[in-house]
């Protein structure tokens, strides 16, 4: 019995509380990230991250709104629905329109004031974020006197 680890209460209860945050983080991601938010590719390539939305029917260039606070990205664009004639009556509508945002924690060091972003093909938001290599580097070792 001297071997046995002790059984600690209070470990356990942090062990649960951590247990539930990341539950909690992870239904939101999801919940945040579903199928009706703003579906966004990101890849780094050539010294740059680049971060490409899905196609978006009827994308409003004027209402794209893109900022980086720290490390997390927010990403909002509005859409519109093209003009139908006033006595239509859908019998089947499956495109949202409205604003669409999204959150990303970027997880490489980026120089947000060379940011680019641009619209490809009428409906698709491109970013690019050049990586900041300033923040990595070799430290020097000086001798101790």
């Amino acid at each position: 019995m001297g071997n046995q680890p002790r059984f600690d209460p209070m470990k356990e209860i942090q062990n649960l509380g951590e247990q539930i945050t990341k539950q909690i983080e992870k239904g939101i991601r999801t919940v945040t990230s579903g199928a009706d938010g703003l579906l966004l590719d990101i890849y780094e390539a050539d010294g740059a991250l680049t971060i490409s939305s899905q196609p978006i029917d009827g994308l409003v260039k004027d209402d794209i709104e893109i900022s980086l606070e720290s490390n997390i990205l927010t990403v909002s664009v509005r859409s519109e629905p093209e003009p139908t004639p006033t006595s239509a009556r859908y019998l089947l509508q499956e495109r949202r329109f409205g604003t669409l945002t999204r959150d990303v924690e970027l997880s490489v060091p980026v120089k947000g004031q060379e940011a680019r972003a641009k619209v490809e093909g009428g409906n698709r938001l491109v970013i690019t974020l050049p990586i900041d290599d300033s923040v990595y580097g070799n430290i020097t070792v000086t001798p101790v006197e």
